[in-house]
């Protein structure tokens, strides 16, 4: 239990770290700078402290990276810019567990009855009045791509989450179930790859059309040092930190309370958004992120 509440507190954190990491460097290769330190931190803890690397299912935990942190995260970092920490993570955290949910019904038969459609239903109003513009005020122009990089990441997480079920069965047969941190950091190398190759075409595409001179690379030098301490903070309390909790409540947890507890996040991040990057919500955004909150928790609860 202390596991889960735990992540939901250290993925806030994060989010609000990445969208800081985000708007200094891009979205690209600020995800690749967080996914690489967290690689190496998660494996000096892997072959040393943990379980190692011999895992039978480590394929499964592999595609579950590659799928819902390769392609899901890079998906949310061009959202984060964007629609700012709190209602990406809004969007993400209350979607995706519906959308796992069906999944998990057509592909793996698990039981999903009137009271569990009902509550997705209920998030999904939740989640529309928190995005609603307040009367009287412009959409920001970048807001409907944002959203549609959301819903992409939203999908893209929840197989990589039907997935990482596979993965722990998988395990279990095998009497081989890894800890929190040789878990995370399986699922990080199956996604770094993806992520590698995103940053690797961003670099080539700044090549061929060239900001400036010497102006553009000091500038670029200058944003770096800025967005260190917001990267290191982003990989720590969201990959070393956070996904190692997840991983650790899952061992432990039935997944449905698991995801009951980590719905919260969008709530949690509220003051902290409203605090550092001085995103203050109305009053409909927090109904109708309490609303979604309370949806998630209908549902799982109901799975």
């Amino acid at each position: 239990m202390w596991a889960a509440c735990l992540t939901t507190f250290l993925w806030a954190c994060s989010a609000v770290f990445a969208v800081r990491s985000a708007r200094l460097l891009g979205g690209t290769e600020a995800n690749f700078w967080r996914l690489t330190l967290a690689l190496g931190l998660l494996g000096l803890w892997a072959v040393t402290a943990g379980h190692g690397l011999c895992n039978g299912a480590w394929t499964w935990f592999a595609w579950s990276g590659l799928v819902g942190i390769g392609l899901g995260d890079t998906a949310m970092f061009q959202a984060l810019p964007r629609l700012g920490s709190r209602l990406t993570i809004l969007l993400i955290a209350c979607l995706t567990p519906p959308m796992a949910a069906l999944m998990e019904w057509h592909f793996l038969g698990t039981h999903l009855g009137p009271a569990a459609l009902g509550f997705g239903v209920w998030t999904l109003l939740g989640v529309g009045m928190a995005l609603v513009p307040k009367k009287g005020t412009e959409t920001h122009p970048q807001a409907v791509p944002g959203v549609l990089w959301a819903l992409t990441s939203a999908f893209l997480g929840a197989v990589g989450a039907v997935l990482n079920r596979v993965a722990f069965t998988r395990s279990a047969a095998l009497d081989m179930v890894p800890d929190g941190g040789t878990a995370a950091f399986l699922r990080v190398l199956g996604g770094y790859g993806v992520v590698v190759a995103a940053w690797r075409l961003a670099v080539a595409g700044r090549t061929r059309n060239p900001a400036g001179g010497v102006d553009s690379v000091s500038e670029v030098r200058r944003l770096r040092r800025q967005a260190i301490p917001w990267v290191l903070g982003n990989a720590i309390f969201g990959l070393v930190l956070g996904v190692s909790s997840y991983q650790w409540a899952l061992s432990q947890l039935p997944a449905g309370v698991v995801l009951a507890i980590t719905s919260l996040t969008p709530l949690t991040i509220i003051p902290l958004a409203w605090w550092m990057e001085g995103d203050r919500p109305t009053i409909r955004a927090v109904a109708g992120a309490l609303v979604a909150v309370s949806g998630v928790v209908g549902l799982v609860l109901t799975w």
